[in-house]
């Protein structure tokens, strides 16, 4: 009678634990397949993909039944079928890069300044220098400044030129830690001889006018390098007056057209 009694405990307890199983699993199956959709805002919304194709706007019905048509210009990502216990090991929530620059902050921009592609020779030949600039970003995108220098030209270190432009800056996409950007900046460049030797020459500058495009190179840090390329245009007279028995003075004209590259920081 005890081992009877033994088995039939054991033949119902086996019962009880194969429709406990039996129940978890049609409770597991029961639990519905959602999709996860994710914005380029950072909102999430749950429910179903209702259609969706490459380029077009999705068709999607949320948990509480609202059909609803997403613009493919907002859509950041989804993932069909997700799951709460394993959706965020591969949908990590993502810090948006702030813009380096943002409304209303000063920048500073130090450069070395390297003329090149001279087709001419003798006194028009290349030269080199430094630029520096300061100003303000209006916008992420827009900055405007000012900017002065030291450029030594005619191949040697007696004539100078010093430059006073306004300058203004366009970035392309500032989110992006490498930044591409416009430059425009003109102005007037003094004309400075150190040459103290002789009174018979005087220099003189001109106009100028500079545009450029760039890209600004941002490390893990906050060291932004830049790179530049432009085009340069300035103009200078070199003046020569002689008094030695009669009076004798020529001025010379000078356009130079140059490609200038640019390495500098930005800060």
């Amino acid at each position: 009678m005890k081992y009877i009694y033994l088995f039939a405990l054991f033949f119902l307890t086996l019962f009880h634990v194969d429709g406990q199983n039996k129940t978890q699993l049609e409770g597991k199956s029961k639990i519905p397949k959602q999709d996860l959709v994710v914005l380029k805002t950072g909102k999430r919304i749950w429910g179903e993909i209702q259609f969706y194709e490459l380029g077009k706007a999705m068709l999607f019905r949320t948990d509480e039944g609202v059909l609803m048509k997403i613009p493919f210009e907002l859509l950041d990502k989804f993932v069909a079928g997700a799951h709460t216990t394993n959706v965020e090991y591969f949908l990590k929530p993502e810090k948006p890069e702030k813009p380096f620059l943002e409304t209303e902050t000063f920048y500073n921009n130090f450069a070395l300044f390297m003329p090149f592609g001279v087709k001419t020779t003798a006194n028009s030949r290349s030269g080199l220098g430094f630029e520096y600039s300061f100003g303000m970003q209006m916008t992420p995108r827009v900055g405007l400044g000012l900017g002065t220098g030291m450029n030594f030209m005619f191949g040697g270190i007696s004539d100078r030129l010093i430059p006073i432009v306004a300058e203004i800056r366009y970035y392309n996409k500032p989110e992006r830690r490498h930044r591409a950007y416009a430059l425009l900046d003109s102005g007037y460049s003094v004309g400075w001889s150190a040459d103290k030797q002789t009174e018979a020459y005087s220099f003189k500058g001109g106009w100028r006018i500079h545009p450029a495009l760039g890209i600004v190179w941002h490390n893990a840090k906050t060291t932004r390098f830049t790179t530049e390329l432009g085009y340069w245009h300035q103009r200078a007279t070199l003046v020569e007056d002689w008094w030695e028995t009669s009076r004798w003075r020529r001025e010379n004209d000078y356009k130079l057209n140059r490609w200038v590259l640019k390495m500098g920081l930005l800060f």
